[in-house]
């Protein structure tokens, strides 16, 4: 297993730690970062920071076209660099 794909399955391991727990306010933005994380997850790469890099452009690029409030793209922001600072 490379550190791509070690690193992915961390993340998606502590983001369904963090939807278990979560308030109903909260399963919205858990479940959007899993389905980009799985998304990227099935991609290849070479370490945790192309990984990373991947994730963060598809969530940008998912900005762009999704009709999410800015209160949501915030929450979905900031849980993604809680996950990449704590991994």
């Amino acid at each position: 297993m490379t550190d791509y794909n070690t690193y992915a399955e961390t993340v998606y391991q502590k983001l369904l730690e963090m939807e278990a727990d979560a308030s109903s306010d909260q399963l919205f933005t858990y479940s959007y970062l899993l389905g980009h994380v799985s998304l990227i997850s099935s991609a290849q790469g070479d370490n945790a920071e192309a990984f990373i890099d991947g994730v963060e452009h598809s969530l940008e690029e998912a900005f762009k076209v999704d009709h999410l409030e800015d209160t949501d793209k915030a929450d979905i922001t900031n849980v993604w660099k809680q996950l990449t600072a704590a991994s």
